[in-house]
């Protein structure tokens, strides 16, 4: 074990200069051939995990403090109706979906699939049963929301049997798309009695079937898969 000539501090066997004092270390032998590691970082390095969190920290205090201050003003100023509950659920929802992920310390599908069906369908609720005057719209809402947390479940399946090619995943979304049209658009219609309903989720059926049957080919022609990748650098 060495010393500083200087300040007679303890000194690391690959220290090059006193931690204390920053007197150079003279090793009249040399420096061993094999260096341990430096007993002090050059950086700070935070984990990732605690990186996330901390921006997860700080993205939910900023949402959270304007959303306390709306509230009070509400209570005590702006009185009449409880419109801070629009922003509240709004401010809950984004937070829900963008925010909570950093939060776990892997990536959890299901419970991020959860999570986001069940607060969507709160949001809903709130926006339409205190909102709205036509029962119809909060069913053909759930009924909605009920057909994109299936697909996103059935889609969070097949993702995670294998690794898929983007051409194959968005021909995927894109036959979601056309069956959620067609069902959404039947569905608008029986519960509202208006046909306008089932011919506009005819026509993006229609859109989304078409953009499906071109995927669909790019992802089984190798040649057109690689020059896709080439264009786009995929």
């Amino acid at each position: 074990m060495s010393y500083c000539v200087k300040c007679g501090v303890e000194l690391d066997a690959s220290a090059e200069k006193c931690a204390l004092c920053q007197t150079p270390v003279y090793i009249p032998e040399g420096l061993p051939e094999k260096e341990s590691p430096a007993p002090f970082a050059d950086r700070l390095v935070i984990p990732k995990n605690i990186q996330r969190r901390f921006i997860a920290y700080v993205i939910t205090m900023v949402m959270l403090i304007p959303n306390i201050v709306l509230f009070f003003v509400n209570v005590f100023f702006v009185r009449g109706s409880f419109w801070s509950v629009y922003v509240f659920s709004t401010s809950f929802l984004i937070w829900t979906l963008f925010v909570f992920p950093f939060y776990t310390k892997k990536f959890r599908p299901y419970l991020m699939w959860a999570a986001d069906t069940i607060v969507t369908a709160a949001y809903v609720y709130v926006f339409l049963i205190i909102g709205s005057e036509q029962p119809w719209m909060l069913k053909t809402s759930f009924a909605v929301i009920f057909l994109i947390s299936l697909s996103a479940l059935i889609f969070i399946i097949w993702m995670r049997q294998k690794k898929h090619h983007w051409t194959a995943i968005t021909a995927h979304v894109l036959l979601d798309l056309t069956v959620m049209s067609f069902i959404v658009g039947g569905v608008a219609t029986v519960l509202s009695g208006v046909t306008n309903f089932i011919t506009v989720g005819v026509l993006c059926a229609v859109c989304f079937l078409a953009l499906f049957g071109f995927f669909l080919y790019c992802n089984r022609s190798k040649r057109v898969r690689a020059l896709l990748n080439k264009a786009f650098y995929i």
